[in-house]
């Protein structure tokens, strides 16, 4: 099982979290990436979890994405487009004559068919298991709950609806006359781009 340490950035009634995990080489790898949006080029990804743990915001948790999963979402990944480029390939040399092209161009021509196919059942397999929650992580364990500020001192991050601090988020932004508080600069930096569609 791969396993890693992320903090609840939000939290949906539906049984569902964001949690926030320090990025590592090798996430572009991951089963679950597509599920995955960063913060730019940071060093924090944004991760879907299905939250089986009752964790709340700010809680340090663990996920956990199953070794049969990781195997399942990197066969979808890679196996399905590399198969149909493969099998465009075996019938563009069968297939050559009938179409009047050269060997090498009826090659050519189906091996990209053939990929082409590959990943749009490759998207279509993966969309269908996101939804059945196969290839998402899943919130274990709490390790340690988050620190409660007092609910008067708590704000909200207009961008990404996460609550915080004032006095320990990372960024602020003064927009008529009135603070707003972020999680990250490029929450902030969205913000600022179109304050309006955040208010």
């Amino acid at each position: 099982m791969a396993q890693e340490q992320s903090v609840v950035a939000s939290i949906r009634e539906d049984g569902w979290a964001k949690v926030v995990t320090e990025r590592k080489e090798a996430s572009g790898d991951c089963a679950a990436s597509h599920c995955c949006a960063s913060f730019g080029s940071g060093s924090e990804m944004v991760t879907k979890a299905l939250n089986r743990a009752g964790a709340g915001v700010g809680d340090l948790v663990s996920i956990t994405l199953s070794s049969g999963t990781v195997v399942k979402g990197a066969a979808i990944i890679y196996l399905i487009p590399v198969a149909g480029l493969m099998s465009g390939a075996v019938m563009g040399v069968g297939l050559s004559q009938r179409l009047a092209i050269s060997e090498t161009g009826a090659v050519a021509l189906l091996s990209l068919a053939g990929l082409f196919l590959g990943f749009a059942i490759t998207a279509f397999i993966s969309r269908r298991m996101s939804a059945r929650s196969r290839l998402n992580p899943v919130i274990t364990r709490t390790i340690k709950p988050a620190l409660k500020a007092p609910e008067s001192s708590m704000a909200i991050d207009p961008v990404c609806k996460m609550a915080l601090n004032p006095a320990e988020a990372p960024a602020s932004f003064i927009y008529r006359g009135k603070s707003y508080y972020f999680c990250h600069p490029n929450c902030r930096k969205s913000f600022m781009e179109d304050p309006e569609n955040y208010l």
